[in-house]
């Protein structure tokens, strides 16, 4: 029987995450988490925020940054907005700030997190989904998060016509995203940033 070493148990749970572990993880796992700082200390993990590492070793994507916010927020935040748009490439939008709904008791470091927004709320199980094993809010739930937060209209359209051409929204629910959208029209809209 081959014994796993604390680095492969690491690197393990980094392959689930886009090449991130937190030192919560490292608790979890049974490892002391000053593990990490000396991994990081040896050029092995780059240090990205409080507690949040990366294994210089896995290749960069294009979702990086969405795991890394939900990371950020102690592994509870869902991505949201703009960012959730992004994420399901409904829409050409493209987010100053990564937005994620967290529980309504989470309370987010005082430095670090100007690259986010937070939203409180809880969010019922059947709200969420995954892209690339990021937990996103349903197309359904983003887009009518996106109306209601005053997203231009072409990109609501796009989004909608983006959704349903793969199948993400059934046929009532676009038919109510676009009576909401209907309804928004005489309120101002703004741009996508």
């Amino acid at each position: 029987m081959t014994r796993v070493t604390t680095l492969e148990r690491l690197v393990a749970r980094a392959a689930e995450q886009h090449g991130f572990v937190r030192a919560a993880d490292a608790t979890e796992l049974g490892i002391d988490p000053t593990r990490l700082r000396k991994l990081a200390a040896a050029g092995r993990l780059d240090r990205r925020g409080h507690g949040l590492y990366r294994f210089n070793a896995f290749p960069a994507t294009a979702h990086d940054e969405f795991h890394e916010a939900v990371l950020a927020a102690n592994g509870v935040g869902v991505i949201a907005g703009e960012a959730a748009l992004a994420l399901w490439e409904l829409a050409d939008v493209n987010p100053r700030q990564i937005e994620l709904v967290v529980p309504r008791t989470y309370t987010p470091r005082r430095r670090g997190h100007e690259r986010y927004k937070f939203v409180r709320r809880n969010l019922d199980p059947a709200d969420i989904d995954t892209v690339d094993n990021i937990p996103t809010l349903t197309p359904q739930l983003a887009i009518a998060d996106a109306i209601k937060a005053g997203i231009a209209g072409e990109l609501i359209e796009q989004a909608i016509a983006n959704a349903r051409a793969r199948r993400l929204i059934g046929q009532v629910a676009e038919a109510r995203l676009r009576v909401q959208l209907a309804d928004r029209a005489g309120r101002p809209t703004r741009r996508a940033t």
